[in-house]
């Protein structure tokens, strides 16, 4: 087994994103009664408001249960079984439920190997978030039937989408690629329009598809979590050991993935510290959901705040925070990406690797940004903030790495992951 530097395959990996399509055609484990789910694995009977309403709203949509009460009926009776998105080389944005008709980019790396997320439906009411309603589905009936050829006949058209080039470009001009796309949404929807011009059937859908792209500032979400799964997977494959690799949680449990280790590393999912809507109180926000975090493994998100001074509106705090949460992210990365740069610090690279090593010595637990949902099934988000991590999963994986000696690690890595 040849070792690589995780560190450098994460600096150096790119992504391509060469199509969208129906889950059930291109991931074998998603099938009528099989789902994926967001974060670490979660039992039917620890299953949260919010992912139930979007385990219920996909059951629905997939014409398995007629109403979302005969799909409670259904779930209660065990007859849906739920696996983790990152087990099948996919990552989800809150509940991340992934059932037969959800469309989802893929994305192709440098090695074959290929990753998917679920095209994102915009804010505020939808499935991710635990809405269900009929406007919901009947969105996601669009997006499924409608959307997903266009946008896959348009990126089959050309040598696909760097990703990992619009994310780069994406901070110089404004964006941290997780919670704020606006400019990088914008640059892709510009790249695909003649495209999508040239191969909808009509001019209306054209149209329709085009004002959807550009109407939601999170449609280059899907693409850069996509992408960072990918790069993150080939770096957890490459042989060195103490790089996370994910962070994701299921409204329970957060967890995190370790080159090295083969399972998930978790503690009780935390709240942190949300701004909140009009109207909701803390109590409302149910703990931390999603596998989004997945972009600040590779040095996104939390670690290029200060790229995004203009988020800071969105999720808190002030654009002086978010540069003091970037320089302590430093002290806990093996390293500053290269190509993902930050023009108000003279271009400097944003922390990248995060090293379990690091957090145990320093005691400086990693910062993420996030989106809440309600509590509840069928509410949908109720604000968006910055979560400081719980730090035992990153000493316990240390503690791990230390307790396998010095070589038998390499045998372990990924062998849960199907790689």
């Amino acid at each position: 087994m040849t070792v690589r530097d995780g560190w450098a395959v994460l600096d150096t990996t790119s992504a391509t994103a060469v199509g969208v399509r129906r889950a059930g055609d291109v991931i074998d484990t998603v099938d009528r009664r099989s789902y994926l789910h967001a974060g670490p694995q979660v039992e039917p009977g620890e299953v949260v408001g919010p992912m139930r309403g979007a385990i219920l709203g996909a059951l629905v949509l997939e014409g398995e249960a007629p109403d979302l009460a005969a799909a409670g009926e259904l779930f209660d009776a065990g007859k849906i079984d739920l696996r983790p998105c990152h087990s099948a080389s996919a990552v989800g944005a809150m509940a991340g439920i992934i059932s037969p008709s959800t469309p989802v980019v893929v994305v192709e790396g440098d090695d074959g190997h290929n990753a998917f997320a679920p095209l994102n439906e915009g804010l505020g009411r939808a499935l991710r978030f635990g809405a269900n309603d009929a406007a919901v589905l009947e969105r996601l009936r669009w997006m499924s039937t409608v959307l997903t050829p266009v946008l896959d006949d348009a990126l089959r058209a050309g040598d696909g989408i760097d990703i990992t080039a619009l994310q780069s470009e994406g901070l110089r001009r404004g964006d941290e690629c997780h919670n704020r796309n606006v400019a990088s949404t914008a640059a892709l929807t510009i790249r695909l329009a003649p495209a999508v011009v040239e191969h909808a059937p009509d001019s209306g859908t054209a149209a329709a598809v085009l004002d959807f792209l550009a109407g939601n500032p999170h449609t280059f979400l899907s693409f850069s979590m996509a992408a960072a799964k990918l790069v993150a997977d080939a770096a957890h494959r490459c042989g060195t050991r103490g790089l996370v690799t994910a962070i994701a949680g299921n409204g329970r449990r957060m967890g995190i993935r370790v080159s090295g280790l083969d399972s998930w590393i978790t503690a009780s999912a935390p709240v942190g510290d949300p701004k909140l809507f009009e109207g909701y109180t803390v109590d409302d926000a149910c703990p931390m959901m999603g596998d989004s975090l997945v972009t600040e493994v590779i040095g996104l998100g939390a670690f290029a705040l200060s790229a995004a001074p203009a988020i800071s509106s969105y999720i808190g705090g002030s654009p002086s925070v978010l540069q003091d949460y970037v320089s302590e992210m430093r002290q806990i990365t093996r390293g500053g990406s290269s190509r993902f740069l930050i023009p108000g610090e003279g271009f400097r690279g944003t922390p990248m690797g995060i090293d379990v090593e690091a957090v145990a010595r320093t005691g400086i637990s990693p910062v993420v940004n996030n989106g809440f949902a309600h509590r509840d099934a069928g509410i949908g988000q109720v604000g968006a903030g910055i979560t400081r991590l719980p730090i035992e999963p990153f000493v316990a994986a240390h503690n791990a790495l230390l307790d396998l000696g010095a070589g038998d690690w390499l045998t372990s890595a990924g062998s849960r992951w199907g790689e």
